[in-house]
């Protein structure tokens, strides 16, 4: 389940070149070359799709040729980002009112988060913006990387798209969600991890072969908290290294399974 490490973490300083657009009537970030025959779809944490950190590397991404779309999923509705100050891990010296009241409601303010955004609800809009993607871009590989509560639907929307990457996913139901896994999918996972640690990606990795899973990949980072992929500290050289190594791993991915004859890949 979800937990604090969901709503702890660092604010990284930027400003997106992205711009704001519609799809499949869902607001969205879009970065990167409209051109560009390969696609990548943000599942966005609790902190959704506005959140500085997630256009950041939603920015970085583009800069590998990819066109990078960041949807909405919560509709307006995504945990504001105090509760992610009241928690930071930085913060040596928290408040009175951060440690008696901000912090302690900051994991109350995931109950309805929780409650307004079902599973159903979630697959329903990943597969309506899918489908808009690839009847718009009928020529085009379409990758999906989650992060944190976006992870989960990595793994159960797998066989919707060419690629998936799940980062440290959340509120898995396992082994129920891996069913449908058939595509290339790659996880990027912490070794200590509430949910989803090094034990279940050996776990994982076990299952996935067993179903004739071929293009799997599962990689478990030491020295870092669920989370730190998206809101990692990256004033801390450990973490941050960490993090890069994970948005390496995501973009070689991509790289390798939304291969397009005649699109460029630019060198990262």
């Amino acid at each position: 389940m979800a937990c604090a490490d969901c709503v702890s973490g660092s604010l990284h300083a930027g400003t997106p070149v992205g711009q704001e657009i519609t799809i499949a009537g869902l607001s969205t970030y879009a970065v990167g070359d409209e051109t560009s025959k390969r696609i990548v779809v943000f599942g966005v944490d609790i902190f959704g799709w506005k959140f500085n950190n997630t256009r950041l590397l939603a920015d970085e991404y583009a800069t590998r040729g990819f066109r990078v779309l960041v949807p909405d999923l919560f509709d307006g509705y995504e945990l504001p980002t105090w509760t992610l100050s009241a928690r930071d891990p930085v913060n040596d010296a928290p408040t009175l009112f951060q440690r008696v009241f901000a912090r302690p409601l900051s994991l109350f303010v995931l109950v309805p988060f929780v409650l307004r955004n079902s599973g159903a609800a979630q697959s329903a809009k990943i597969g309506a913006f899918v489908a808009a993607l690839s009847t718009e871009h009928p020529a085009a590989k379409i990758g999906f990387v989650g992060f944190c509560w976006g992870g989960r639907y990595a793994i159960t929307m797998n066989s919707s798209f060419d690629a998936s990457v799940a980062a440290h996913p959340s509120l898995v139901k396992f082994p129920e969600d891996l069913a449908d896994v058939s595509k290339p999918i790659s996880f990027a996972l912490a070794e200590h991890d509430h949910g989803y640690g090094r034990e279940r990606g050996t776990e994982t990795e076990k299952t996935l072969k067993e179903k004739g899973v071929a293009d799997l990949e599962v990689v478990v980072y030491e020295g870092v908290n669920h989370g730190w992929t998206i809101r990692g500290n990256l004033a801390d050289p450990q973490k941050k290294e960490a993090r890069d190594k994970a948005r390496d791993q995501a973009l070689a991915w991509f790289d390798r399974f939304l291969t397009v004859e005649g699109d460029q890949v630019a060198e990262g």
